[in-house]
């Protein structure tokens, strides 16, 4: 029995949900297979690597609706680098959702599914794999190798591996039904059925087919419908600021087309994250009327000292989207003779993913960037003229609080635009994998040889809410327009003019595609029996092709759609990779394994790398294992960081620490074709100890070290950064003669170097009653270390917070996501018969979150606890019947000052469901 656990604890079988009693019920059995993290089959569970699974039992009591809600419950994965779903309100996510092992981010946590790559998602840059296209119905089991393994994968591997095994050789026919729902009301329902058959029984008849399909839909669920999350302001700690209606931004002379000519008489400063927008206060707010255009008055803070109107974007902002997923998957296996098979696996998903949030924002700032203003001789401001009737407010107004000087000249003015509607996108990507091979045995070695072929494709459409830039500032600066900052309403004949205009943008943004063909041919076998046992090894050579094309619209192309950001250019960008690599495996003693790996990966944009891996597995006795590790590794620049054309477009929202102001301004991005590779060495040590029978703990020390770590910084880094005198952002920043930020420049850079140190923590115990069986297990990681450094020396240390010590984003934050300190997930188990009741605690430990907007004073998140809890019934023949909670106290998340872009208010949307409880049933029946 000791034995049983001891080589549980090897695997790190401890789920996000605890150790599950199938996983102590297993027996030993002579069989070799495949692990992740080594080419090199064995009995299962005896290498030396920290690999966790999650069986397909683990994967039900979790009650996980996604594939990325699955995985956020493994300690060892962070929401520091990685995309959430939510993250796609207010920005072109394109239905993305990546994990991030460590914190190290999506691009270094390589997904495989059934042991090979997958295309990374079209969208964004092609940087990772959208693991929200892989159904989490059609999962078998998750292995998570949370080491380095660039020796043995190639590029992406630096953080680790998470392969996805799909089902297969299955027999038989079994459908699957979910339904889940929050118990409050307003959306964020969730609906999964699935199907799965097979036929065949490879050792009798030398053959097996597996088919499954699943459909996954989920309901939309909007701020409005959370307390919590409704309005951005929450005293003190968060004061919304987002461009409102009607706000005079100053005067502008008519044709100069000179983002200084906006600037006629002082300049704001920060009270409450005040920008140029606001520089001269709006009529409505001097008569506390802001509200009769949706908008809020907000205290005065203009360089003048009069108020302004502000909007809170935060009711209008989806939460989680609305998703659809429909995917098939087939794998089948076909004996030639007793020596060789064919085999392949195919797997195909098309998702659907809808957002919809605020109407978008218009000020002189955010047109500045638009080419087409220049190319059409058409100011970039929103104008409003003396002829204009409305004049007469503004006129009174500025007379009346000493900015009389104004009075006659051209007005620039901003506006929150819902004369087309919330902004609506529409993200439909399509993910294919196709693999087929043969693998067999010659001369007592082993073979395998194969082709993969892996597609994603994207089509982005806006169906609502959009709009032409300069369409619309034509109509609204025509010498006639009789325009109307101040009012909710426009008259017949603006109306008319901005229809006859086509002002309103629907239909296609982009479209891409992301491909790779990739052939592989290994060798494994032994080589000679040594006195301790047989010497392996494993030897392979590969292959891969990788193109990265997108065709932008015209309208997107330009820049000239409000709320797309600036203009993005087309790529079309392809390149070879060529591989080898060589594997031993040594036991040197009876009770000591060695192993060593070498690849080598030569990429003919960016040239070749080296790197190895040595392992070493001591267990002196039954009671304890010792194991350890160390390496090197490497990440590629993508295509898209190499090549993706400079343009110059709007910047997010930053605050400068010169000027005490938020604002955007013009910002060149693109990729760099100067960039080197990522490189990193890697080191880990553990130890398994199973002091009595049936409680078994664990504890695996790791670090990373990483240079010439590529990033496209902020504009919030680059700024805060610049104004500090950092050298290295010297040359990304540029003022006008007034000393303020005058455009910056956000491109890919290898930026520095950073550290990562950790521990993960595991336990878990077994004790049977007369009544039932108890199972218990905990894993958790805690972070001693996560330091980035700038090329300057500059270092930001990133556990536990979101900001520094000047409450500015610590590097990579203003992305979303924090290295948390501490999270795990502690589980119990009891189990009855055909019964099991499982009650999870998923606990992490508090953070710092930015500053209280109202009075400056750090912000910190408390430590967080939520319960799940998962019933589930085996009793009746062919049937599984569960029934659970998430969050079944109905928790709400700690009130949030994002330090990070994220569109919606009040709560961290890295890290909490804003669904609350949420109850779910299921069934499964098995046709056998």
């Amino acid at each position: 029995m000791q034995r049983k656990l001891l080589v549980i604890a090897t695997m790190n079988a401890i789920a996000a949900m605890g150790i599950t009693s199938a996983a102590f019920a297993q027996t030993q059995t002579v069989e070799r297979v495949e692990i992740t993290g080594s080419s090199i089959k064995r009995v299962d569970a005896e290498g030396a690597l920290p690999v966790q699974v999650l069986t397909r039992e683990d994967i039900a009591r979790t009650g996980a609706t996604s594939t990325e809600q699955l995985l956020s419950s493994i300690s060892a994965i962070s929401s520091a680098g990685a995309t959430v779903n939510a993250t796609g309100a207010g920005s072109s996510t394109y239905g993305f959702s990546s994990i991030s092992l460590r914190g190290l981010g999506d691009e270094r946590s390589l997904v495989l599914v059934n042991g090979r790559r997958v295309a990374a998602q079209a969208g964004l840059g092609g940087t990772a794999v959208n693991v929200n296209t892989i159904p989490i119905a059609a999962i078998e089991r998750v292995e998570v190798l949370k080491d380095g393994a660039s020796a043995v994968y190639g590029s992406d591997a630096v953080a680790g591996v998470v392969n996805f095994i799909l089902t297969k050789d299955f027999r038989g026919a079994e459908i699957g039904v979910k339904y889940g729902a929050p118990t409050r009301s307003g959306g964020g329902e969730n609906l999964q059925v699935s199907a799965v058959a097979g036929m065949g029984s490879l050792a009798k008849q030398g053959f097996n087919v597996t088919i499954s399909g699943t459909y996954e839909k989920e309901d939309a669920l909007f701020a409005k419908d959370r307390a919590f999350a409704k309005t951005g302001n929450q005293f003190p700690f968060i004061v919304a600021g987002a461009t409102g209606q009607g706000n005079i931004e100053g005067a502008y002379t008519p044709g100069s087309r000179n983002a200084a000519g906006v600037w006629t008489e002082g300049k704001p400063v920060d009270g409450f994250g005040a920008s140029p927008g606001r520089g001269y206060g709006n009529p409505l707010a001097a008569q506390d009327k802001c509200g009769d255009i949706n908008m809020f008055k907000n205290p005065t803070n203009t360089a003048k000292g009069v108020p302004f109107c502000a909007f809170d974007s935060s009711g209008f902002v989806g939460l989680t989207p609305k998703r659809e997923l429909t995917s098939f998957t087939a794998n089948g296996t076909f004996k030639l003779n007793s020596q060789h098979e064919l085999f392949g696996d195919f797997l195909y998903s098309e998702s659907a993913v809808t957002q919809q949030f605020q109407p978008s924002p218009v000020r002189r700032s955010f047109l500045t960037s638009d080419a087409l203003f220049q190319q059409q001789g058409v100011d970039p401001a929103l104008l409003l003229r003396p002829s204009n009737p409305n004049y007469a407010t503004a006129a009174a107004y500025l007379n009346a609080n000493g900015f009389g000087s104004l009075v006659g000249q051209t007005l620039a003015v901003t506006s929150r635009v819902f004369d087309f509607g919330l902004r609506t996108s529409l993200d439909e990507s399509q993910q294919s994998r196709l693999v087929v091979g043969a693998r067999g045995t010659v001369a007592g070695q082993d073979y395998e040889v194969a082709y993969s072929r892996n597609e994603s494709k994207l089509v982005g459409t806006v169906p609502d809410g959009y709009f032409s830039q300069v369409a619309f500032a034509k109509v609204v600066n025509a010498a006639n327009s009789d325009y109307n900052p101040w009012s909710l309403t426009q008259s017949a004949a603006f109306n008319a003019a901005l229809a006859a205009a086509n002002a309103k943008y629907t239909g296609n943004t982009q479209t891409a595609k992301s491909t790779s063909d990739n052939f592989d041919g290994r060798l494994t076998g032994e080589v000679w029996k040594l006195p301790a046992g047989i010497l392996q090894y494993a030897a392979g050579l590969q292959y891969r092709s990788e193109k990265y094309v997108t065709n932008p619209s015209p309208a997107l192309e330009t820049g000239d759609i409000a709320g797309l950001g600036g203009a993005t250019p087309p790529v079309d960008r392809s390149r070879n990779v060529t591989s080898g690599f060589v594997e031993l495996n040594a036991p040197l003693l009876k009770t000591l394994e060695a192993s060593a790996s070498l690849r080598h990966d030569r990429y003919n944009d960016v040239g070749g790398s080296t790197n190895y891996k040595a392992n070493l597995r001591f267990n002196p006795t039954k009671q304890v294992l010792f194991r350890a590790s160390i390496g090197t590794g490497f990440r590629a620049p993508t295509l898209s960081d190499l090549w993706l054309p400079q343009s110059v477009g709007t910047s997010e929202g930053f605050t400068d620490p010169g000027r005490g102001t938020n604002i955007q301004v013009p910002a060149l991005t693109g990729g760099n074709p100067g960039l080197k590779p990522e490189k990193s060495d890697q080191s880990s040590f553990g130890v398994v100890f199973s002091p009595i029978n049936n409680l078994t703990l664990s504890a695996d020390y790791f670090r990373v070290k990483m240079t010439d770590v590529i990033t496209v910084p902020s504009a919030q880094l680059i700024v805060s950064r610049f104004r500090a005198g950092d050298p290295a952002y010297r040359n990304l920043v540029t003022l006008n003669a007034s000393g303020d930020v005058d455009q910056i420049v956000a491109i890919s850079s290898n930026t520095g170097a950073l550290v990562v140190e950790g521990f993960d923590l595991g336990a878990n115990y077994r004790h049977k009653f007369a009544a039932g069986t108890l199972d218990l297990g905990l894993s958790g990681t805690y972070m001693k270390k996560f330091d980035e450094t700038t090329p300057s020396g500059a270092i930001s240390y990133k556990v536990g917070t979101i900001v520094d010590a000047n409450g500015d984003p610590v590097l990579g934050a203003d992305n979303g996501g924090v290295v948390l300190r501490w999270k795990h997930a502690l589980s119990a188990t009891f189990t009855r018969g055909p019964f099991a009741a499982t009650l999870t605690q998923n606990y992490i430990r508090g953070y710092e979150a930015g500053l209280r907007q109202i009075d400056g004073e750090r912000s910190f998140i408390p430590s967080y606890s939520l319960y799940d809890l998962n019933l589930a019934y085996s009793g009746i023949k062919n049937l599984r019947l569960s029934l659970g909670g998430k969050n079944v106290f109905d928790k709400d998340p700690p009130i949030f000052v994002p330090a990070s872009n994220q569109f919606q208010a009040g709560y961290d949307i890295t890290q909490y469901d804003p669904r609350g409880r949420f109850v779910y049933v299921g069934a499964n029946y098995s046709f056998k």
